[in-house]
C-alpha cells in the first residue's frame, strides 16, 4: 500500500498505475487456470492496474489485458526477453506519480495520418504501438533501481559467446577540466560531450544506485551539461536528466547485440564537434542514436575500435590493445581537380588492399587485429571496403576532406544480397547488402521506416563482379568467416545438415 494516506491516498487510488502483486500466486494460476506458461517457465514478478496485468517471467513479458465491460475479452501479449531491442526507466518528476518502463522492440507502429488543410482536417500523429511498450508503475511501491537491475539481467545478454573480442576492463576515459565561461555555459545548454572518469560512476552504479549487473563495468564515461552517456562491457547507455528539477531522469539501455551498423564521423575544419551514430532494428526512436563528441576533447576513433570489438569481435580474437588518445584527426585529403573529375565516373575503381591493410592497422585504428581487407574500391575520395568482418563505407566530406565519416555494417546483420552485371551500354556493375537495420525515410504524419539497403558500384574494367557475389556468399549465406577470421573453436561453426528432396509424379 502506499506510505502516504488522506488525499494523496484518495488520488494514487484513482489511478491505473500498475502496483505489485503476489508473483507466487500469479504463477499457480498460469500454470493451471489457464495453461498460459510452460512447465518449465516461472513468474518472477507480478503487477495489477485496473483489470489489466503485467508478468515478468523467465522467459518473457507477458501483458494481459481484460477488455469491454464484461471482462470477458481478454488479450495475452507476449515478446521473449531477447527480442527486445532496448529498455528505459524514466523516474517519476517533482509532480509525477508514476515511473515508466519502456521496451524498445522490432515490431511496427501506427503511422499516422496526414491533415488536409483545405477541408480544415488535422494531422494524425503516429503512435509507437507494439515497437516501444510503455509501462506505468506507481512509484511509492515498485523499486526504480531493483526494477531496472531485474531488466538488465533478463534483456542484455552476458554470456561469453556474446561478448566480442577480449578486452581488459579498465577505464579508457579521465575526468576532463570542469568548463568555465562560454564552455560551461554551452555544457549546460546541451552541448557537445567531453570526458570524464568512469570510476566514479562504476562505483555509484554497482552500491548505492545498483544499475549495472555484477560483472558489467564502465569502460567510457561522457558528459554534456546534466546528461551522461557511458560505454560499459554490455551495453550503451543514455542519462538524461529532465526538468528544471533535475528529478525526472531517463535511463536508455542499448546492448551491443542491438547495435546492427555504427558510424563515427571526425570534425571538419570549421567544425566543433565529433558525430557517433547506432543503427538498430528498432522502427521508433531508436532506429538511429546520435551522439556529439567535442572536438579536440575525445578520441572518436577510439570509440570506433570499442564498438568494431563488441560488435564485430569474437571471443577467440587476441586481447584488444589500445594505444594513447589521439584527439586530432589522421587523415583528411582536399578536393582537388581528380577528385572532383572521378565524381562523373559511373562506378569505383578496384584499388591494392596492401597498404590500404597497414594504413587502418597501424596509422588509423579502424580495423581489429584479426580482420583483413579482402577488396577495395575507390571513387575521388571515397573508399568502399569488404573485410572479413563487415562492410566498410568511408565518406570523406568538405573541401578540405578532414570530415570523414566511417560507417559499418557487420556481416552477420545482412540477411540477404543481389549483384547486377553491367548492361550493354554500361561501364559498371553493382552490388548490393540488404541488411536487417532501420531506415527512417519520414518521421510524419505518415511516419515511414523501412530497411537500409547498401549499394556499391564497381567498375567492371577491374572487376569481376562474380567474385563480389562469391565474397557476398560465404559471409552472408553461409555464416563462416574466411581463414584470416574463423573461429578457432570447431563448436563455433554451423554446420547445416543435407536434405535430401525427391519429387514424385
Amino acid at each position: 500500500e502506499d506510505s502516504k494516506g488522506g488525499f494523496f491516498q484518495f488520488i494514487t487510488g484513482l489511478r491505473f498505475d500498475q502496483r505489485p502483486i503476489d508473483a507466487t500466486a500469479m504463477d499457480q494460476v498460469l500454470h493451471s487456470d489457464p495453461p498460459i506458461l510452460l512447465s518449465a517457465e516461472h513468474v518472477e514478478m507480478a503487477f495489477q492496474g485496473h483489470r489489466d496485468i503485467t508478468i515478468f517471467t523467465t522467459k518473457r513479458l507477458l501483458t494481459i489485458d481484460t477488455k469491454g465491460i464484461t471482462g470477458k475479452k481478454i488479450e495475452y501479449f507476449s515478446v521473449p526477453w531477447e527480442k527486445f531491442v532496448a529498455f528505459g526507466i524514466r523516474s517519476a518528476g517533482l509532480i509525477d506519480f508514476d515511473t515508466e518502463v519502456l521496451l524498445y522492440t522490432e515490431m511496427g507502429f501506427y503511422p499516422g495520418q496526414e491533415g488536409d488543410h483545405e477541408k480544415n482536417i488535422p494531422p494524425v500523429p503516429p503512435r509507437p504501438e507494439e515497437s516501444m511498450l510503455e509501462l506505468s508503475f506507481n512509484k511509492n511501491v515498485v523499486d526504480l533501481f531493483k526494477l531496472k537491475y531485474y531488466l538488465s539481467r533478463r534483456i542484455i545478454d552476458s554470456r561469453v559467446s556474446q561478448r566480442g573480442a577480449p578486452i581488459d576492463l579498465v577505464a579508457m576515459t579521465s575526468a576532463s577540466p570542469d568548463p568555465k565561461g562560454f564552455d560551461f555555459l554551452f555544457n549546460w545548454l546541451g552541448g557537445d560531450q567531453r570526458e570524464i572518469d568512469p570510476n566514479e560512476l562504476n562505483e555509484e552504479f554497482h552500491t548505492n544506485t545498483q544499475i549495472l549487473l555484477d560483472d558489467e563495468k564502465c569502460l567510457m564515461a561522457f558528459k554534456s551539461g546534466r546528461d551522461v552517456n557511458l560505454f560499459t562491457n554490455f551495453r550503451v547507455m543514455s542519462i538524461d536528466v529532465q526538468g528544471l528539477t533535475g528529478r525526472k531522469i531517463e535511463y536508455t539501455s542499448l546492448p551491443y547485440r542491438s547495435i546492427h551498423a555504427y558510424s563515427v564521423e571526425s570534425a571538419g575544419l570549421w567544425d566543433t564537434d565529433s558525430e557517433l551514430n547506432l543503427y538498430t532494428r528498432n522502427r521508433w526512436h531508436l532506429a538511429k542514436v546520435e551522439m556529439d563528441f567535442r572536438a579536440g576533447k575525445t578520441d572518436i576513433m577510439q570509440i570506433q575500435k570499442l564498438l568494431s570489438g563488441f560488435i564485430v569481435g569474437l571471443p577467440s580474437d587476441p586481447k584488444m590493445i589500445f594505444h594513447p588518445k589521439n584527439y586530432e584527426s589522421t587523415e583528411g585529403k582536399a578536393l582537388g581537380l581528380s577528385s572532383f573529375g572521378a565524381v562523373f565516373e559511373d562506378g569505383m575503381k578496384e584499388i591494392d588492399t596492401t597498404d590500404l591493410n597497414a594504413k587502418y592497422h597501424n596509422d588509423l585504428p579502424l580495423l581489429l587485429e584479426e580482420e583483413k581487407i579482402l577488396r577495395a574500391f575507390q571513387l575521388a575520395r571515397d573508399i568502399f571496403l569488404y573485410t572479413n568482418r563487415r562492410l566498410i563505407d568511408v565518406d570523406t566530406k568538405g573541401l578540405t576532406g578532414k570530415r570523414i565519416k566511417y560507417k559499418s555494417v557487420p556481416y552477420k546483420h545482412v540477411h540477404g544480397f543481389a549483384f547486377e552485371t553491367a548492361g550493354h551500354l554500361d561501364n559498371d556493375a553493382e552490388a548490393y547488402a540488404y541488411t536487417t537495420i532501420s531506415q527512417v525515410y519520414s518521421n510524419g504524419p505518415p511516419r515511414s521506416v523501412g530497411i537500409l539497403k547498401v549499394k556499391q558500384s564497381m567498375l567492371v574494367k577491374y572487376t569481376n563482379v562474380y567474385e563480389i557475389g562469391q565474397l557476398l556468399l560465404e559471409h552472408v549465406i553461409f555464416g563462416k568467416l574466411t581463414k584470416e577470421g574463423a573461429p578457432k573453436d570447431e563448436e563455433d561453426i554451423v554446420i547445416n545438415p543435407e536434405i535430401e528432396i525427391i519429387f514424385k509424379y
